[in-house]
């Protein structure tokens, strides 16, 4: 869910309330107002209460209701153990 709008075409996301990184909006989307449900590709967590690496922003999410945004709702792929 977005939590912010950030200067130069990114926003914040958050799940259940917690900041869980920031993604740049490619130009050929609108950036998304705050509360609107998102979809991110990311290629892992940093770990439990950490952010997203490599984010890239797919669109909105219009089948997704905000309260379903939560960090036990989500399967959350968490970067491996070295």
């Amino acid at each position: 869910m977005v939590a912010k709008v950030n200067a130069k075409r990114s926003v914040e996301l958050a799940l259940s309330g917690r900041s869980v990184g920031n993604v740049t909006i490619p130009p050929n989307h609108e950036v998304p107002p705050v509360g609107q449900v998102v979809e991110i590709r990311y290629l892992y967590v940093t770990g439990p209460g950490g952010a997203l690496y490599q984010p890239v922003y797919l669109g909105l999410r219009e089948d997704v209701a905000v309260e379903e945004c939560t960090l036990e709702r989500q399967h959350i792929k968490y970067r491996a153990a070295a």
